[in-house]
């Protein structure tokens, strides 16, 4: 999330991560609040779960695959699975190598699910997963950009979620998916819901949305620390949660301190509040967690924060600190994510006009140029070159 106000400077780094993090908690075991959990995941089901979401992702995916090689028609263990997928993609948003087994490992969940007779006292369990899965799947093809196959797939995923509220009327964990639907279509523009009354595709309701999920995280059991992930997302993308955004975060991150999406997360909570010395410090802890080498903590994490501390010191006004970071960074020059040494260029053009050498901040925004054009790079070096010829003019004039 880009948030540009009174000069500050803004960072690229949003990367569809809330997104991508919605898909990759799927549900949670909410013991942690309650001693008697919910009806619809078993303990092996919430011992994975918790792996996976306090940030070990491999050994939930090793687990999972010991689960389907015993039971090869467990519905759960297929959402698990995409769920360990979705870990490993939040982490490097770009990189599409894990797509198709989550979606494959979401297909296997419904086909699986749909195979247990409706007189199955399993019956329930099975539609919960297979609701999720189809919602999902869904939400994450649009995610992609694939819109009109991800809005064909809610006809279904929009049945499933109602079946299974009417079938549990009582039960607020058994709203969770009809919520994320909800949530994640509704409030459409006019022309969307003229063009989704026309194909007879079906409409959420944001709003009736946003409600429940916040009553699943407050009162739910199966499906409580979803809710929240699923309300992160939401307050991620939108400016006027800024407070909900870090209340949140920071709850998510006291539960799970080791999870590195989460801890990113809760670092751009921070900094969309402006807050520059805490989001510095979370920052700087995710880099001493990379260098120590605790799990989930790699490369794309490290390359990110880095450069996210050295926005902080500049909109802390630690020039010397700034300069000293994009130095490194550009020594080391990464390659993963492409987008770092592009940015670290403008920033160090920004350390340059702050210095008063225009010709310096010149040629650094003309590699930032030259680099990948992400988060509308290239508009603000333009911008920012204005700045700089005024300020080559101004010091010819003073000369």
């Amino acid at each position: 999330m880009t948030v540009n106000r009174g000069g500050k400077f803004s960072y690229p780094g949003k990367l569809r991560l809330g997104a991508i993090l919605v898909l990759a908690s799927l549900t949670v075991s909410a013991t942690v609040f309650h001693v008697q959990a919910g009806q619809f995941l078993d303990n092996e089901v919430r011992n994975l779960m918790w792996l996976s979401f306090s940030g070990r992702a491999v050994e939930s995916f090793e687990g999972v695959g010991n689960l389907i090689s015993r039971e090869p028609d467990n519905y759960a263990a297929y959402l698990m699975r995409a769920n360990c997928y979705g870990w490993f993609i939040a982490r490097n948003p770009e990189n599409r190598h894990y797509d198709s087994p989550l979606l494959e490992s979401l297909d296997a969940c419904e086909e699986n699910a749909q195979k247990v007779d409706e007189d199955s006292p399993h019956y329930g369990q099975a539609l919960y997963f297979r609701a999720l899965g189809q919602v999902l799947r869904a939400r994450f093809r649009a995610m992609r950009g694939y819109d009109i196959t991800a809005r064909l797939a809610t006809r279904g995923a929009k049945d499933s979620a109602d079946e299974l509220v009417e079938r549990f009327p009582q039960d607020i964990d058994a709203q969770l998916p009809l919520a994320v639907f909800d949530a994640t279509w509704g409030g459409s523009p006019l022309w969307h819901r003229m063009a989704q009354f026309a194909l007879l595709l079906p409409r959420g309701q944001r709003e009736k949305g946003i409600r429940s999920l916040v009553e699943i995280a407050e009162r739910g059991d199966d499906s409580r620390l979803w809710a929240d992930i699923t309300l992160l997302n939401i307050y991620l993308e939108d400016p006027r949660y800024g407070q909900q955004y870090l209340e949140t975060a920071e709850r998510l991150h006291n539960l799970f301190p080791d999870n590195s999406v989460v801890q990113l997360e809760m670092g751009n909570s921070y900094r969309r509040m402006e807050r520059w010395v805490l989001a510095e410090a979370v920052y700087r802890s995710i880099v001493a967690k990379v260098e120590g080498r605790l799990p989930g903590y790699d490369e794309v994490i490290y390359e990110t924060s880095r450069l996210r501390v050295v926005e902080c010191q500049i909109n802390l006004g630690k020039m010397d600190e700034a300069y000293e970071g994009l130095r490194l960074i550009l020594i080391s020059n990464p390659i993963n994510p492409e987008w770092v040494v592009p940015w670290a260029h403008f920033y160090t053009a920004q350390v340059y006009l702050h210095r008063k050498e225009p010709r310096r901040a010149e040629r650094a925004l003309n590699y930032a140029l030259d680099g990948k054009d992400y988060n509308n790079l290239h508009d603000r070096a333009k911008r920012e070159m204005d700045r700089v010829k005024k300020m080559k003019e101004d010091l010819e004039k003073s000369g």
